[in-house]
Parts: structure tokens; sequence; C-alpha cells
């Protein structure tokens, strides 16, 4: 992207510190996940701690609004905010065990049948289920497995059935993150990992 513009950058921090906890959307796409997303990222590349316990504050946030009636879409939902958590403790922006935080998480998106999901989509559908489960197996910490053999066949048998990939490297889905939905907006945090991360 060339020349970092470093007063854009710190406005669209100022901006996401004042406005990004009224945010009511979770997710990683376009919510509070995405937020913590580019702090943490920010932190490490101006070296503040300002912005490492800012990230780190609203990823409890997330965490505790987390919700049993929220979709598993990757979007708006438990996959994309579960990929989130993944990502960052891969990426040694927080340390934690994985199998442990997301636990009940992984319960819940083997509810989900992939056998029959018809929405394929990276979004809300089975390319991002497939995404999440993905950057589970290849966690670097592996206390259990995440997912049971059983779901494990099944998933990869509907993403492979569909024409999908199963397996897709944390920063090939990082990018995904980044350049899908709005990123007009000059105070986005889109805008501001693109210009510090990729």
């Amino acid at each position: 992207m060339g020349k970092v513009d470093e007063a854009l950058l710190k406005r669209i921090a100022d901006h996401q510190m004042l406005h990004g906890s009224f945010r009511r959307d979770l997710g990683v796409l376009n919510g509070k996940m995405g937020i913590v997303l580019f702090f943490f990222h920010y932190a490490r590349y101006t070296g503040r701690v300002l912005y490492e316990d800012f990230a780190g504050e609203m990823l409890e946030e997330v965490i505790q609004e987390l919700h049993s009636d929220l979709p598993i879409r990757f979007s708006d939902g438990l996959c994309g905010i579960g990929w989130g958590v993944e990502y960052l403790i891969q990426n040694a922006f927080i340390a934690g065990d994985s199998d442990e935080i997301l636990e009940d998480l992984d319960q819940k998106i083997m509810e989900w049948d992939p056998r029959r999901a018809t929405d394929l989509s990276f979004e809300s559908g089975l390319e991002g289920v497939a995404c999440y489960a993905s950057s589970r197996l290849k966690s670097t910490v592996r206390n259990r497995m995440p997912f049971d053999q059983v779901y494990l066949s099944e998933l990869e048998m509907a993403v492979q059935q569909k024409g999908l990939r199963m397996r897709l490297e944390l920063d090939d889905v990082f990018v995904r993150v980044i350049d899908i939905g709005n990123i007009e907006e000059e105070v986005s945090w889109k805008y501001g990992l693109k210009m510090i991360a990729l």
C-alpha cells in the first residue's frame, strides 16, 4: 500500500477507541472482533501498551457478550470470533490455550450439520465454518481434538462435494477478513489494518 500515513492511522485508532465499544456487532468482519484485531496489530506496530490494553479489554467485552443464540456464521457469529481468538493466539498477540478457551464454541459448531448446508459462502455458510475448523486443527497447542472425528469427516466430505477448500492458512483468511465489506470509510479499522498488516 506504500508509505504509511501515520496521522491517518492515529485518527483511525482514536475514532475506534471512541466508538468501537458501542458497536452491537461482535463479529470479525464488521464488528468488535475485527476492531480487536486492528488494535493488537496497531499495538505491535507502535510499540504502545495503551493499544494492547485496549485490545485486551475489547476482547474481554466480546467474550462476555457471547451467547448461545449467536449465529455460527463467520461474518458476525461464532466461527469468526473463534477464528479471531485462534489467530491472536497463533500470532502471539495473546497467550492461552485455545482448546480450553474455545471448547464451548467448538461444541456449538458441531451442532450444525455441514452435509445439509445450502449456503456455501465464506461469510455465512460452509466455507466460513471450514475456515474456522481448519484454524482450530492447526492450533500450535493441542490438548484435545477440537472436533470429534465423525464431525470432521462429515465437514471434509461436504467441503469436497461442494468444491471448496478445507485447509486455509490463517494469513489467507486474515486477508479475506480485511478485504470483505466496506473499507471506504476513512476511519475504518480495515483500512488501518491494510496499511500496517498487509
